[in-house]
Parts: C-alpha cells; sequence; structure tokens
C-alpha cells in the first residue's frame, strides 16, 4: 500500500477509539463545543492521511460558504457551487490519472462536494437567503467518522445530532456492522492473492470462451465490491457510535389511535434504530435478483443523495429518462473520468430499461419461476417459500 492507503487505514481504525470518546463527551458539551471538536479532529484526520493536498479540498469548501455569504442563496448560486465543485474534482481526476490506481485527496473531495452542493441546495429549498453558523457547516462537511469514505447525510441530522444531550444506545449496532465489515474484508483479502485485475487483460484469459469469460467477470465482480462493503461498514460503524444514524420512527397501536381521535394526548409508540446512514443493506444485496434491487442496497446513501439532489432536480424537462440519463452522467463524473465508469453506467441504463420493459409485461414472481426453472424441485420450494 501507499503511504496515503496506510495512513487512511490509520485513521479509519483511529475513528472507533474517538467515536467512544466523542460519546462520552456528549452530555458535557454544548453544540458549539461539539461543533469545535468534530472540526478538530475532521481537520487532524484529513491532514494525517493526506498532509498539504487537503487544502484542495479546504479550499472549495471554504471558497463555497464565502460565496453564498457575499451573494446569497438562490438558484443561480445554487448552481454557481455545483459546477465550480465538480469542475475542481474532474480538475483533480485528470491531475492524478495514471495507469496505477492510488488514494489521492480526490477521494476525500469526491465526499465533500455532495455535503457542500447538498447544503446549499437545502438552504435554497428552505428560502434562506444566507448560510448558518460557519463552524456548524464545516464540522458536517469534515465530519471525522464519514468525511474519509463516506457514508453520505443531510445537514439537517447532523443540526439533530449535535443537539444531543444523552449518549446513544448504539454500541451494539456498531459491534455488528464492525463484525460484517471484517466478514466482507476478510473473504475480499482470502481470495486477493489468487487473482487481480491484470488477468483480465492476459492472454489466458482472452483464450476462454464466451460463457467461461462471462462466469469468471460475474464472480470477479461480486469478490470485488465485498472491499467497498467492507470499508463502508466499519466506517459506518465508528460513526453509530456516536448516535449519528438514529432513526425514530412511530408507531401507533390501535388504543393510541382511539385515543388521538378521542381528542385525548397521543401516545405514540416510537421505535429507535441506529441504521440511519447504512450505506449497504447486506441481506438484501446478496439476495438481489434485480438490477432495482441492487440499486437499492449499494452504495444506498450516494443513490439517495443522487436522486434528491440531481433526479428530481431534472423534473424541469419533464421526462423522466432524460432525469435518469443527467443522473447517470453525473454519477460517472463524479467517480471518476475512466471510461469503465462509463461502461459501467450505461450497461446499468440499458439493463434497468430492460428490466421495466420485463416488469410491465411479467409479474417478478413468474421472472423468478424462469430464472430458476433449472433448479431441483426441492431448492425451487425453499426460494419461493424463503
Amino acid at each position: 500500500m501507499s503511504m496515503n492507503e496506510d495512513n487512511l487505514v490509520i485513521a479509519m481504525l483511529l475513528a472507533y477509539p474517538l467515536a467512544l470518546l466523542y460519546r462520552h463527551l456528549i452530555p458535557l458539551t454544548s453544540p458549539l463545543t461539539k461543533d469545535l471538536l468534530l472540526t478538530f479532529v475532521g481537520l487532524a484526520l484529513y491532514s494525517f492521511c493526506f498532509g498539504v493536498q487537503c487544502f484542495h479540498v479546504l479550499g472549495i469548501v471554504i471558497g463555497c460558504y464565502l460565496f453564498i455569504c457575499q451573494f446569497g442563496v438562490s438558484v443561480v448560486t445554487c448552481g454557481i457551487v455545483f459546477f465550480v465543485s465538480l469542475s475542481h474534482l474532474l480538475y483533480g481526476y485528470l491531475a492524478v490519472s495514471g495507469v496505477n490506481y492510488t488514494i489521492t485527496w480526490t477521494l476525500i473531495h469526491c465526499s465533500a462536494i455532495l455535503k457542500v452542493i447538498g447544503y446549499v441546495i437545502d438552504l435554497c429549498d428552505s428560502k434562506k437567503e444566507y448560510p448558518e453558523s460557519f463552524i456548524s457547516y464545516l464540522a458536517f462537511v469534515v465530519f471525522p467518522f464519514t468525511s474519509l469514505v463516506g457514508p453520505q447525510f443531510q445537514y439537517d441530522r447532523y443540526k439533530k445530532f449535535r443537539q444531543a444531550t444523552e449518549k446513544p444506545d448504539s454500541l451494539r449496532y456498531a459491534m455488528e456492522r464492525t463484525a460484517l465489515g471484517v466478514i466482507y474484508i476478510a473473504i475480499f483479502y482470502s481470495i486477493n492473492g489468487f487473482t487481480s485485475a491484470d488477468f483480465l487483460i492476459s492472454s489466458t484469459f482472452q483464450s476462454y470462451g464466451l460463457p467461461h469469460k462471462l462466469v469468471f467477470i460475474t464472480f470477479w465482480t461480486k469478490w470485488l465490491v465485498t472491499k467497498y462493503c467492507g470499508v463502508w461498514c466499519v466506517a459506518e460503524a465508528a460513526a453509530a457510535i456516536t448516535g449519528i444514524g438514529k432513526e425514530e420512527k412511530v408507531a401507533m397501536e390501535d388504543e393510541d389511535r382511539e385515543a388521538r381521535d378521542s381528542d385525548k394526548e397521543e401516545i405514540p409508540n416510537s421505535t429507535v434504530s441506529w441504521d440511519g446512514i447504512s450505506n449497504i443493506h447486506a441481506l438484501k444485496f446478496e439476495t438481489s435478483l434485480t438490477i432495482q434491487d441492487e440499486l437499492t442496497s449499494f452504495n444506498v446513501q450516494v443513490h439517495q443523495w443522487v436522486k434528491r439532489y440531481v433526479f428530481k432536480r431534472c423534473k424541469v424537462f419533464n421526462n423522466i429518462a432524460v432525469s435518469r440519463l443527467l443522473s447517470l452522467l453525473f454519477l460517472y463524473l463524479w467517480h471518476g473520468i475512466y471510461i469503465g465508469f462509463l461502461n459501467l453506467f450505461l450497461v446499468e441504463a440499458l439493463g434497468s430499461f430492460c428490466e421495466e420493459v420485463l416488469n410491465k409485461y411479467t409479474s417478478r414472481e413468474e421472472l423468478v419461476r424462469i430464472v430458476t426453472s433449472w433448479l431441483p424441485d426441492g431448492l425451487k420450494k425453499g426460494v419461493f417459500e424463503g
């Protein structure tokens, strides 16, 4: 691994004791103190991982804030922030592009610009003319437990998080996500020594027949994404310790509804979960049978961000196909200007279109029966009853 990669791994491991320390400080600190602590730690991790290169990111983050302070929040300023942030990321991809991929400041920059763009658009949606506290904004962007590799979340979530006065009861969930992350990473490294991307351009692979190639690529790709699943789970677990993923859902029993309907005091039964920023729904992803299932269970927070801030903003075109293509174009540019990403998202678009056509004329159950028609009867029964 390169120096940046070594430092990134160390920073991700340091996030655990730092998160535990922060968890104990929650009842003792004010929202402003929390902002200052998180900003300091976030900037320290930036510097540790990428040195002076992190000023590329901070320049855009601070510059965009000062820009909207000066010119106010509007559709025009939102567009300028979007264009400038993405343009600088593309400059970074061009500047560091080469034969061998390595981790650089573009890793944290691609995460930061989503927060910056989302922050400004949310201000515009809420009809606010100027941004809120700078230190709160900066703490949100450089949030130390998610700013390196994700996952993403909105500023509204951070505002609720900084107001917390009690320790979150999230350690069990964090331990579960850590264990899942370790399993994914162990799977990746247990196979890593037996294959590599170079094999795909070797003469041996080229000698395979088409069916053999397709089977190999399918399993190779499935193995490759275990690395990302593992990293996201490990990062989410550290963030979960702090309570940032808190989700409170309210369910009402029949007697509660009767109390409400009779003008008595409402008695909601609320349940709390800690998976609000989960980036991988492992069970759904590993058992997915459709492209749609995979899209809604893998890299979840980025897909939700694109849906909220790109896809829905394209409704002015009054054409869902155009909205989807522009969303995929953004994803392509955001991931990196490599032809492989373009191929990936074009295939995704084509596959999604074909899937929708099939769903229009064939039920999901019938599709599953067709796909599993070659399975033994006993296994078929398990699939349909499970």
